[in-house]
Parts: C-alpha cells; sequence; structure tokens
C-alpha cells in the first residue's frame, strides 16, 4: 500500500498472498486508513506494537550495526569498493534507520522501503546495490552471532534470517563482452585526439596486461621501480587482498610512458592527479566519459576502461599467452591453497615472459 504522510510518499506491505488474502488485505487497508486519518504513521505504529510484544535481546543497535559494518569491510574488501559501499549506506540507508531501532526490528517491510525509494527515482541499477548490501550487512551479524568467537555469549545483533533475498526485481544487465579488436587497438592506441592522460592511460593499461582499473589509475610515483623493472600493486588497492601486493613487470615500451608521467605527477605523487585536488587521484568518470565522447567522434562502439582488461585477456590468448599465465598476470582469484598463500615474487619469471610476448603482440597490431 503507498501512503502519503507530511508531503512524503511511503510504502508498507500487507502480507503475501496466498497467506493474506483479499479480503485480509481490505481489512489491513482500512485499519492503516483509519491510522492516517489520525496523523498516524502507520509504519511507526507497527514498530510500536512490535516493541510491545518483545524486548530485543540485541546489544547493538541498528546504527552501529552499520558502523561494525563498516569496519568489517575496512581491512576486507578493495579500497575503491568500501569507498562506494560507505557512501551508500550513508546517502541510502542510515536516513531511514531511527536511533533507537534494534537490529532484530529491522523487518522486511522496512527494507523494501529503504530499496523502494532508490528504485522509484528510476535508479535500478542503485537499488540492485542497495539490495546486495543489505543482504551483505545482514549476513555479517549473522555471521557474527554465530561465529566460534561468540559460542555462549549474548547475541550482539540476533538477527535470525537474510530475509533481503525474499526481496527480488529485474534491473538492466551490467555484464558485458566488449574487447577490442587488433584494428580497433591500432586506432586508439594512435589516436592523436584524446587528451592526453585518456590516451596515457590507455597505453599503460594494456602494456600493463590489463590490471584492474583502479589499480592503475590510482597508482602513485613509488609504485613503479624502473631500475628494477616492477610495477607494485599495493594489497589496498587490489581486490583480492588476503594475497598481499601484486607484481607486474615493467616492458621496455612502458617505461617511457611512465617516465614522462612521473614529470607531470601531482603533489601527492599521483600518476594520473586530480584536475582540482592537487592531492587526489583522478576520478575514474573522466576517464570513461573522454573515451566515450572519442567513440562517438569516430562512430566506434562504445568501450568503457573495464573493457581493456578484457581485451588484453582475449588478444592475450591470440599471441599465444596460455590462460594459466593469463590468469596469473591478470590476478584472478584462485582458491587453492598455492593461490591462497600467494607471495608477491611468485611467477615472476612468468610473468616477466607473458609481457614480453604481448609487448611484441601490441606493437606488431598498432604499427610501432
Amino acid at each position: 500500500m503507498q501512503y502519503h504522510l507530511n508531503d512524503k510518499r511511503k510504502v508498507i506491505g500487507l502480507g503475501n498472498y496466498p497467506v493474506v488474502d483479499l479480503k485480509t488485505a481490505r481489512s489491513k487497508h482500512a485499519e492503516i486508513s483509519v491510522l492516517l486519518s489520525n496523523n498516524i504513521d502507520p509504519q511507526e505504529h507497527k514498530l510500536e506494537q512490535q516493541k510491545a510484544e518483545f524486548a530485543s535481546s540485541a546489544m547493538r543497535t541498528m546504527l552501529e550495526m552499520l558502523d561494525d559494518f563498516n569496519v568489517f569491510i575496512s581491512t576486507r574488501w578493495a579500497e575503491s569498493t568500501i569507498g562506494r559501499t560507505e557512501k551508500l549506506i550513508k546517502r541510502n540507508i542510515t536516513p531511514f534507520i531511527t536511533k533507537d531501532l534494534m537490529p532484530d526490528e529491522f523487518t522486511i517491510d522496512m527494507a523494501r522501503d529503504i530499496i523502494y525509494h532508490v528504485y522509484n527515482r528510476g535508479a535500478k541499477e542503485q537499488a540492485r546495490l542497495v539490495r546486495s548490501t543489505l543482504m551483505s550487512i545482514l549476513k555479517f551479524a549473522i555471521d557474527f552471532d554465530n561465529s566460534p568467537e561468540q559460542y555462549k555469549k549474548p547475541n550482539l545483533y540476533d538477527i535470525k534470517t537474510n530475509f533481503i533475498r525474499d526481496i527480488n526485481f529485474e534491473t538492466p544487465k551490467n555484464k558485458s563482452e566488449r574487447w577490442l579488436s587488433e584494428v580497433e587497438l591500432k586506432k586508439v592506441w594512435n589516436a592523436d585526439d584524446l587528451p592526453y592522460y585518456t590516451q596515457q592511460y590507455i597505453k599503460l593499461a594494456l602494456l600493463l596486461g590489463g590490471q584492474r582499473v583502479n589499480e592503475v589509475y590510482a597508482s602513485y610515483v613509488s609504485d613503479f621501480d624502473l631500475k628494477n623493472k616492477t610495477f607494485t600493486i599495493p594489497a589496498n588497492r587490489i581486490k583480492v587482498k588476503q594475497r598481499g601486493d601484486h607484481i607486474v613487470p615493467l616492458c621496455e615500451t612502458a617505461i617511457p610512458i611512465i617516465k614522462e608521467l612521473m614529470q607531470q605527477a601531482g603533489k601527492a605523487g599521483q600518476l594520473f592527479p586530480h584536475r582540482d585536488d592537487p592531492q587526489a587521484v583522478a576520478h575514474v568518470s573522466t576517464l570513461r566519459m573522454a573515451i566515450l565522447c572519442w567513440c562517438e567522434k569516430h562512430e566506434m562502439e562504445p568501450f568503457n576502461p573495464r573493457d581493456l582488461r578484457r581485451t588484453c585477456k582475449t588478444l592475450m590468448g591470440k599471441a599465444g599467452i596460455d590462460k594459466i599465465n593469463r590468469d596469473i598476470l591478470q590476478q584472478h582469484n584462485k582458491f587453492d591453497v598455492s593461490s591462497v598463500h600467494y607471495d608477491r615474487y611468485d611467477y615472476m619469471k612468468e610473468k616477466r615472459q607473458s609481457i614480453e610476448v604481448w609487448e611484441q603482440f601490441v606493437l606488431i597490431n598498432t604499427g610501432k
């Protein structure tokens, strides 16, 4: 049921059919209408009733649980993902949580209301991310209370089920299969009308074997050892944190590009400095928009920075680099014992050989 109160649009569930039939739903609708006529928010009324029925056994409030979740992900997720998630929680979840709400009082209708606010403004993909984040938050709470460390101790959150998984809706599919052909690769590599930093990033991303966007675009001068021809991606900037730093060998073609970027590095040593903030790295959206504008200008099928990683993976196979060595170079997640206990200098010989083969392929196909 959708209703308006204090010039705000809200929604409340009446139950699931066939457990709640049409007659019962109408009865509930009538009860809610009476509350609204008395200027009583039915959601708050429902929450007060639930509070009267039982006292929460949780030790932390819902807002405290959100803070605990942020601390939890701070050492386990990639830095860029942490930043996006914290902003999403602050904007789309926290404003709808009252100070005294306990985690075990958080209901599926409350979750649906939070997701609905985002979905209703047309941001369907953002709504999907809110749902996914809520699911992760509840999973964190349930896993913590059921951990061996908490055995025979009072539950901090006392959430029994992850009911977010029962909230389903279709969203646009983001999965992309786009990669650049050899002809497109040559065209982009030799483009003289791309913005300077965009073209330098594209070349460097390709020559580094298609590392993840933020791992290269947020790099610093200190990450590069030109003497030993290596690029070190620190653990706080990679997806698979438990392995530690990831080292990528540098080919000869990449070194002049890196040296040139070093000469124009930001005050904090960032290789791709922010235009307005001397201490920050450039935002990926700037890179994305520059590429899309260039593609439109040249009537080329649009691609985004992430597609360069797929381009490398695909064309490396054509260059003769087997899948195992492609995976090692691009640090794809593995779950065998040797991969979990990954050493930063493991497979350096194989990675260097792959980079050299890949460099020759790129140079041949770009006319260099």
